[in-house]
Formats: structure tokens, C-alpha cells, sequence
């Protein structure tokens, strides 16, 4: 029988969202995992301006959504259901409703958790992705809303759409924080330079900046 293609090497993954689906993709080629988590997800300090989008978007005062990550759709949930949660159905039936712009797979199955799909999908999981397959969309006048990874404001995406004649409202519903915990963070350091680490694995450039 032909051995996994990762047989024995030891791969280090220092991601915090969905790390046991990426850690399961990899053992399942035969890799032995470390799980380090450098990067912790958390839902917005202040939940006010969350709360405000979404009850915008209740109020059918958008036509387009994109959503950027299936981590923040999740997290606009979270925070409807803790502080308005008869707020649910009307962000639902609204979401129903708009244009679902996609980045990627990631927020794709969110929406089908929701029995909800995707009506456009960049055709590349990046903003330049979505640029591109909005390019060429009668997009004057209409109502986006942009669904921000962590802080970043993706200056690129919000100028493309209001260049376009779009008028653009973002929503930011998680931050990025650090979730490393120092005796693991050492001990990973200490293998990397033993050697006992064939790789390190990332999945975002924020990973590898921290």
C-alpha cells in the first residue's frame, strides 16, 4: 500500500479559525500535527456598530452583500442573537433576499448552513477576486454592504465599488487578537530550530506576521 504523501513529517499550524478542519486534512495525508494557535478570532469590542448594520440590513437598506470570510456571517449572528435576538429572522429574510457575493469557500458554507447559496462567487478567493467578477456589474446606485476580515478597512474593494457608483457600508464583527500561549509559542521555537519540524503551516499572511 503507497504511504500517505505527508507520512512522517511533522507539521506545525499555528491558526486558530477552523484549526481542527485543517489539522484533520492533514493528518489525513499522514502528517503528525502541532497545534499552536498564535491568532485568536474575537467578536468586536463594542458591538453597537454591528447591531446598527445589521439592523440596516433588516430594514432591506441594502442590495448587495459581500461577505468576505464565513467567520464574520457566523460572528453577525452571534452577536443578533446575544444582544437583539428578535432581530434573527428579519436579518435572515433579508439575507435572503440581497445579492450574496462570495470570497472564497469559507463564507460560501456559511450561507448553505443557512440554506442560503451564493449568487456571485469570486472566481479567486482574494479581493482581487471579487474586483474581478463585479467588473463590468451595473453597480450605480446600489446599496453594498462589505463584510470586513478583522479590522482591515480593504481600501481596494470599497474604492472599486464606490468608483462604480455604489454606495458602500462595512461592518467589522471580530478583531484579531493574540492567542498564543508563551510556553507552547517556546516550545514550537525550540523545535523549529531542533529540526524536529519539517514545516509550518499558514493559511493567512497574519499568521506569518505574528
Amino acid at each position: 500500500m503507497e504511504s500517505p504523501p505527508l507520512a512522517g513529517r511533522t507539521i506545525a499550524v499555528p491558526e486558530t479559525r477552523e484549526l481542527e478542519v485543517f489539522a484533520a486534512m492533514l493528518e489525513r495525508r499522514g502528517a503528525r500535527v502541532l497545534r499552536c494557535p498564535l491568532v485568536a478570532i474575537r467578536d468586536a469590542p463594542d458591538p453597537a456598530p454591528v447591531l446598527a448594520f445589521a439592523r440596516a440590513f433588516a430594514q432591506e437598506a441594502f442590495d448587495d452583500l459581500v461577505l468576505t470570510t464565513g467567520e464574520g456571517l457566523r460572528r453577525i449572528l452571534g452577536c443578533i442573537e446575544r444582544h437583539q435576538p428578535e432581530l434573527r429572522a428579519a436579518f435572515l429574510a433579508a439575507l435572503g433576499r440581497v445579492r450574496k457575493i462570495t470570497r472564497g469557500p469559507k463564507p460560501a458554507r456559511a450561507l448553505r448552513e443557512l440554506g442560503m447559496k451564493p449568487d456571485i462567487a469570486a472566481a479567486r478567493p482574494t479581493t482581487e477576486g471579487i474586483i474581478a467578477s463585479l467588473t463590468g456589474l451595473d453597480l450605480k446606485g446600489r446599496r453594498v454592504g462589505v463584510q470586513l476580515y478583522g479590522t482591515e478597512p480593504n481600501r481596494p474593494l470599497t474604492e472599486f465599488l464606490e468608483r462604480a457608483g455604489a454606495v458602500v457600508s462595512t461592518v467589522a464583527p471580530y478583531v484579531y487578537a493574540d492567542g498564543a500561549d508563551d510556553a507552547e509559542v517556546l516550545g514550537l521555537l525550540a523545535r523549529l530550530e531542533s529540526g524536529s519540524v519539517d514545516a509550518i503551516a499558514f493559511t493567512k499572511a497574519l499568521g506569518a506576521r505574528t
